[in-house]
């Protein structure tokens, strides 16, 4: 179980890939690169259930993808569900930047890659099925991440969101290995350009901005008790929250929020 101590204040300092300004060919390879972990690391192993929870309490098959960026880790974790439980599961990925690179990795995994923009805090009510966001409910105020997690509520659909990045000193600790993570990674990533290469090993700017928002990540992270604050306050007959820590031997800890329609009452999931 995470512990309880908040050490310092959530500090909302200012990540690049927020930045409309941003140069696109550095914002796309800043997230493939964070896809290709996601995929190949298999960070988010932890939550397969959690992911099949929310399915199941939606009546639903269909995964909507929330802030998908380069792509994230669900061709995995379907893959897993589909292996382990025999459920296929359609993925629909969706970004306030979509990304035409990303839209061509999910094509090549049958998932779909919306091309229109899409606000995490007012989905359009076409778009049915469980809601999912990896890693990016830090790059939303207080208020804004409740306003995403009230978005699914009002449309009464599930709701599944979860951080790797973490408020305190491990986490600082570990942003510090980033630039190593990139050198290492970017020889698996695709395309491989010379421009990626040169920018990487020659000059190394993508090392180092990757590390910045890496960095401002963790100092970013909604702590699991101002996450269970958050849902408190939008308690309603009707809907379940449930936010804890998945674990899984060899991963990462997963801070995750589990917002359940009614049907979902009777399921016993592991609290952290």
């Amino acid at each position: 179980m995470t512990p309880s101590r908040t050490w310092w204040p959530r500090l909302h300092l200012f990540e690049l890939l927020d930045q409309r300004w941003y140069p696109a060919p550095l914002r796309d390879h800043c997230t493939n690169y964070l896809a290709t972990i996601a995929q190949r690391m298999g960070i988010f192993d932890a939550v397969a259930p959690l992911l099949l929870r929310g399915l199941e309490a939606g009546g639903t098959d269909t995964v909507v993808d929330l802030g998908s960026g380069g792509g994230g880790p669900l061709p995995r974790l379907c893959d897993s569900l589909e292996r382990e439980q025999g459920r296929r599961v359609r993925v629909l990925q969706s970004d306030l930047f979509p990304n035409e690179q990303a839209r061509q990795r999910a094509t090549a995994t049958g998932a779909e890659y919306l091309e229109q923009p899409v606000d995490a805090m007012r989905v359009p009510a076409e778009l049915r099925g469980m809601r999912t966001m990896f890693n990016a409910l830090h790059h939303f105020r207080p208020e804004e991440a409740r306003a995403v997690l009230a978005d699914a509520q009002a449309r009464g659909v599930p709701i599944g969101v979860f951080e790797v990045v973490e408020r305190s000193p491990k986490g600082v600790i570990s942003s510090l290995f980033i630039p190593l993570l990139v050198l290492a990674f970017t020889p698996m990533l695709r395309p491989l350009t010379l421009p990626r290469l040169f920018f990487t090993y020659a000059v190394p700017l993508l090392p180092l901005a990757i590390f910045w928002d890496g960095l401002v990540s963790t100092l970013r992270a909604h702590r699991p008790e101002e996450l269970r604050r958050m849902t408190q306050s939008l308690t309603r007959e009707g809907y379940t929250w449930e936010v804890g820590v998945a674990h899984k031997p060899g991963k990462p800890p997963v801070t995750y929020v589990l917002g359940l329609p009614a049907s979902s009452t009777a399921s016993n999931g592991r609290r952290g």
